[in-house]
């Protein structure tokens, strides 16, 4: 008997489902999801009308490209807060590593986006986006000349048997001593290598007191340089011997154009968008508020510009909870 009773219990539910609770949704959401889905938005405008013609000639599709720089702002909270405060800083980064060919990700290492506070033209200080070659960006873009084989950089310490020849047939022996530290402190040279099609080889040698000046040049510093535990790869005292020798190698219009801007930047100059939406390069902004811009890209005349955010716009967030 409580058998059936049971049974015909069961039978009212099937026959009249009690109502399944409403699942509750967040309407509210956080500012830094408000300002990343902005990003989205307007990042994708860009996927549509503007980075495919940049990405084209490089074999590198647009929607790739995108979903990282996406998964890039979403993991960086100093990049985010740079988007929210300098957005034509943001976009105009990543139009300069879809012009050159470099996918802005630090995991790949070729291309970077830099969160800094920077001093802008009013004199005010905003967190802005700056971009950053890498080492193996750099390698990347010396060899599509087509004229250059293989490039490497290595570095000598305290220990090695190191003797750059130079003269009629110049050469380098280095044989490397695994025996004693080769720790940041035991840095001696750094030097790079390029073999060219012909077979030759060419080579510049950078001593440890001359890349220590070029880190002393740069506007920003970086903990990069003879770090042992963020730097173990020693990929910017490599990076310094390539730029070196890269000035004497042949390069293609990005090449050369890459080269140079990351000098510039490394000198303490910005990029942003102009009210066209053309990225611009303002020159020296930390020690020159009034520097002009300088046109760097004329490649964004096409497209419409009311869709897309340009220099004056900001990110707006609502900063209520």
């Amino acid at each position: 008997m409580a058998k059936q009773k049971q049974m015909g219990e069961q039978m009212e539910l099937v026959a009249n489902p009690q109502p399944i609770p409403e699942v509750q949704i967040q309407k509210s959401i956080s500012p830094n999801q408000q300002a990343i889905q902005t990003f989205v938005n307007q990042i994708g405008l860009y996927e549509k009308k503007v980075l495919p013609m940049l990405l084209e000639k490089h074999g590198i599709h647009p929607s790739q490209f995108v979903q990282i720089v996406i998964s890039e702002l979403k993991k960086n909270e100093k990049l985010l807060q740079a988007f929210i405060q300098n957005p034509s800083s943001m976009y105009a980064s990543i139009l300069t590593g879809a012009e050159i060919g470099l996918m802005p990700s630090e995991l790949i290492g070729e291309f970077y986006l830099i969160p800094r506070n920077m001093k802008q033209v009013d004199g005010s200080y905003k967190m802005s986006v700056t971009p950053l070659i890498g080492y193996k960006g750099l390698v990347s873009i010396l060899l599509r000349s087509g004229d250059i084989t293989k490039v490497h950089a290595e570095i000598v310490y305290e220990g090695d048997e190191f003797a750059p020849i130079y003269g009629l047939e110049p050469n380098i022996i280095h044989k490397p001593n695994f025996d004693v530290s080769r720790s940041a402190d035991k840095i001696k040279f750094a030097y790079a290598v390029a073999k060219m099609r012909n077979g030759e080889y060419q080579f510049s040698v950078m001593t440890r007191a001359e890349i220590e000046s070029v880190r002393n040049l740069s506007k920003f510093p970086n903990d990069l340089y003879f770090n042992d535990k963020m730097g173990i790869n020693r990929w910017m005292e490599k990076k310094c011997a390539l730029v070196q020798l890269s000035k004497m190698l042949p390069k293609d219009y990005y090449s050369k154009k890459a080269i140079s801007m990351d000098s510039m930047l490394d000198g303490g100059a910005m990029l942003t968008l102009d009210e066209n939406n053309q990225v611009k390069i303002i020159d020296n902004v930390i020690n020159k508020p009034n520097s002009k811009f300088r046109n760097i890209y004329g490649t964004l005349n096409n497209i419409n510009n009311s869709e897309l955010p340009n220099s004056s716009q900001d990110v707006n967030v609502d900063t209520e909870s």
